[in-house]
């Protein structure tokens, strides 16, 4: 059910003089993504007019920092993102936004705090991945190494967007409203999704993306011009530092059932798509120790029945070793 609220009650909810049935009433209203923008601008209206001192700018946003931080680190497991926290239930929070939008009025660079209020970021460690679910209900593994970025108050307007750095697979969930999906790797680079699976990894010295299922448009920046591309199920994208785009279909994997085994033929292909078949193909996981081992090109036709094959014919025709951590193999330089 929608309640309507007025700006005063939302004013009297803020400064703590609400009644029980006004508490409940507004946080009902704040549960709405519709009421979001006004929410807003209300909140701004309120900030100028409570604000009653001049606060240490770089206590408050150490303290500010120190709270957001305080999250519990969820499972490695697939879990849902939690509904979106409403920071204005208890006095603390409002006093921290009263002290954000202080510091901004003092013409302090308040970007990281905002950044920390209104995102919420997902981190992996080393030999780490797990799995997320957003709060549209789409799902994206976190390889290790990685971060994700996502709204904190949840996704609203027409857009959903995340920011990712790191490698990640995604499984995004149509809207019947058809809400856009983008995901943003960096400031010249961002893929706006169709409906569909794929997978990113973007390092400092390229950004890859490979197209699993479904249909995706590919955002960048050279530098002359924006460019756009829009991709089809087995293809791949390799972007440089430099803005050099490079489209062209996965690497060849094909079944022989005389001999009961994958022939993977291999052109120029980077150890990091080669890995990306393994697990495809032989449902392993395979990680890059180091950024640029994952773009080191081999070429060659491999025929194996399983990914351990694969890996020791890989050993032998190049200068890299496998380790085993558990399930994972991780490839480092030789």
């Amino acid at each position: 059910m929608n309640h309507l609220v007025s700006k005063q009650t939302l004013f009297a909810y803020l400064s703590g003089q609400a009644n029980p049935l006004e508490r409940q009433t507004v946080e009902e209203w704040l549960k709405n993504p519709a009421n979001t923008e006004t929410f807003h601008a209300w909140l701004l209206e309120w900030e100028m007019q409570s604000l009653q001192f001049r606060p240490d700018a770089d206590k408050a946003f150490e303290k500010l920092s120190r709270r957001l931080d305080q999250v519990e680190e969820p499972s490695p497991e697939t879990e849902p993102v939690a509904a979106p926290r409403l920071p204005f239930r208890r006095w603390g929070w409002r006093a921290y936004l009263v002290a954000a939008m202080a510091l901004l009025l003092l013409g302090v660079n308040v970007r990281p705090l905002r950044t920390k209020l209104l995102y919420e970021t997902y981190q992996t460690a080393a030999n780490q991945e797990r799995t997320i679910r957003l709060e549209d209900g789409t799902d994206v593994t976190l390889r290790p190494n990685s971060a994700l970025q996502v709204p904190r108050f949840g996704f609203w307007g027409d857009v959903r967007r995340v920011t990712l750095t790191g490698e990640g697979r995604f499984s995004v969930t149509h809207k019947p409203d058809h809400q856009r999906f983008v995901v943003k790797t960096s400031d010249q680079f961002q893929i706006e999704v169709l409906g569909t699976e794929f997978t990113v990894y973007a390092r400092k010295q390229q950004t890859n993306v490979v197209l699993d299922r479904g249909k995706i448009r590919v955002d960048y920046k050279t530098a002359t011009k924006n460019q756009q591309l829009v991709m089809k199920p087995g293809e791949m994208v390799m972007l440089s530092q430099q803005g050099a785009m490079q489209l062209r279909k996965l690497a060849p994997v094909r079944k022989n059932p005389a001999e009961n085994g994958h022939l993977f033929q291999f052109r120029d292909t980077s150890l990091w798509e080669a890995c990306y078949l393994i697990e495809e193909h032989f449902g392993k996981k395979v990680e890059i120790a180091d950024d640029s081992l994952a773009y080191r090109t081999i070429s060659g036709n491999y025929r194996a029945r399983t990914a351990t094959e694969l890996l020791d014919l890989l050993v032998a025709t190049s200068e890299i070793r496998v380790d085993s951590t558990g399930n994972t193999y991780v490839l480092k330089e030789h």
